[in-house]
């Protein structure tokens, strides 16, 4: 047994703060996020009277000052981060707001689109239909504001085959689809992510007791919303490790913290999505995010050496 002395008053996060933070320097961050956000003034986010001096100080300080103002992401990709674990827990009406805030940040329409249906494959696609619907009303709204009309409802063949169908989902699909097409891109997906070959994650049976579902996670995950350009493979990963860590999922997110370096994320950034997501998730499973993304580094490092 060691005789090295433990001062039992000693908190250990004081070894790894600044216990002298530059508050100015702080608040002019925050302050400078928001404003480029453009939702939080005039014609933006109304004043709701719920905001109490410490909570008011937090988000100020805490979202916008410490999460929002890390070195490390561009404010685009931190925007689609905090969509990401909004949309995870079904936040629609912060959805729809940080959907405006993302386009003044640079975000296309198309990008947003992606990534939502991205999430159908890591939160189920109510969340992420809700999370359409929520970036739908955005899109309107500011069309409306500028006097942009609304795009004319589905007309000629593709009305034919959903009238013919009974289901207007049919207006909106491909009637033949190419399967092997679907099934080399996922396989060229999953070689790319580094994770799924010898090595990696190993097949604890489920893929054999549930076939229908393999085909599908297959087909659909990887050779179609993975395998979409809209996104590259590196914000596909960050968008990942925010679902996981909204959702608590610290076993996808451990492995997927291998993946995100595989695809060019250093080990600094990946905390710092997960940094990104804490004001929104919480301390909590922040916290678990972190422990799982140190279980990941210790473990490539132990394989390393």
């Amino acid at each position: 047994m060691s005789t090295e002395h433990i001062n039992e008053n000693m908190d250990r996060i004081v070894s790894n703060i600044d216990t002298n933070p530059d508050m100015d320097a702080r608040i002019d961050r925050a302050l400078e996020v928001r404003k480029q956000m453009g939702i939080y003034g005039e014609g933006g986010q109304m004043e709701h009277g719920f905001y109490g001096a410490a909570q008011a100080q937090g988000i100020l300080e805490w979202c916008f000052g410490l999460a929002w103002g890390g070195p490390l992401l561009d404010l685009k990709t931190r925007e689609l981060i905090v969509i990401t674990a909004l949309v995870s827990q079904q936040l629609d009406g912060e959805v729809e707001w940080h959907v405006r805030s993302g386009l003044n940040l640079g975000l296309t329409r198309e990008e947003i689109i992606a990534a939502l249906t991205h999430l159908t494959v890591y939160c189920g696609f109510p969340k992420a239909n809700h999370g359409i619907r929520a970036a739908k009303r955005a899109f309107d709204k500011i069309d409306k504001e500028n006097g942009v009309e609304p795009p004319a409802p589905y007309t000629g063949a593709k009305k034919a085959a959903a009238e013919a169908a009974g289901d207007r989902l049919m207006a909106h699909v491909d009637p033949n689809p190419d399967a092997k097409a679907r099934i080399e891109n996922a396989l060229k997906t999953r070689q790319k992510m580094g994770i799924y070959g010898k090595g990696g994650q190993a097949d604890d049976g489920l893929y054999k007791i549930a076939p229908h579902y393999t085909q599908a996670l297959l087909e659909y995950g990887w050779g179609m919303v993975w395998s979409d350009p809209v996104l590259d493979m590196k914000t596909r990963e960050i968008i990942c490790l925010a679902a996981f860590a909204a959702q608590q999922l610290v076993d996808e997110a451990e492995w997927h913290v291998r993946s995100s370096l595989n695809h060019g994320l250093t080990r600094d950034e990946i905390i710092e999505v997960f940094i990104q997501c804490s004001p929104y998730i919480g301390f909590p499973k922040t916290n678990d995010m972190l422990r799982a993304a140190k279980r990941s580094f210790d473990r490539l490092d132990e394989e390393n050496t």
